[in-house]
């Protein structure tokens, strides 16, 4: 009993930093944006503001974005993985990786590119599989809210693709949406990763009783 207090202490403190980690992004996003208020949001795509005199807050949103992810991989529920959530796991890590690589190379730059391509597939996907593992159990409403914070990141990366392909105003706007779709999702699922599934209690109450 003592030691399956500290193993939930330990997954609790992982789950807070991520949410943290998560709450320091947003301001380092929120403060590029008031350092660099001459980019136009539609044209500019985030990474653009690694240019700027306060370019270095990007660097840091980017690497406490991975320090998330990969404070998430360990924090999640592994009773509630099934095989798709576990590899979900693999790709917080990989998302991670892709996120410091994007930290160390300037946009426009291929190293940047690959990272940006492991970073935004590798969080998009993990949001897709994990957050399907994280919402069994839970109430209808709550299922919904999951289901959408888990979907809003690959629908706003493919509108991204699409106004690219298409060389129209709107690029920025749905990449900025983008990234606060990961922020959201990454909090949501540490938050869904405190509670236990409904069919918990009664698996150990019916093993208790056994």
């Amino acid at each position: 009993m003592v030691q399956q207090r500290s193993s939930d202490q330990r997954l609790s403190l992982r789950q807070s930093l991520a949410i943290g980690a998560v709450a320091a992004a947003a301001l380092c996003l929120l403060g590029l944006h008031v350092a660099q208020p001459g980019l136009d949001p539609g044209w500019s795509v985030v990474s653009q503001y690694a240019l700027g005199a306060q370019g270095w807050l990007l660097p840091a949103m980017f690497v406490l974005l991975a320090a998330a992810c990969v404070l998430l991989a360990t924090a999640l529920p592994m009773e509630r993985m099934r095989r798709a959530g576990r590899a979900g796991r693999i790709l917080l890590v990989v998302a991670a990786v892709g996120l410091v690589v994007s930290a160390a190379f300037v946009v426009g730059t291929p190293l940047h590119d690959v990272g940006s391509l492991l970073g935004n597939a590798g969080l998009a996907i993990a949001a897709i599989v994990v957050g399907r593992d994280l919402r069994r159990g839970l109430g209808p409403a709550a299922r919904r809210w999951s289901a959408l914070a888990a979907h809003a990141p690959w629908v706003l990366i493919v509108a991204m693709g699409a106004f690219i392909g298409a060389g129209v105003w709107g690029v920025g706007l749905f990449n900025r949406a983008a990234v606060l779709a990961y922020m959201a999702w990454i909090v949501v699922a540490a938050v869904q990763s405190t509670s236990r599934s409904v069919g918990a209690p009664a698996r150990e109450t019916a093993n208790a009783r056994a």
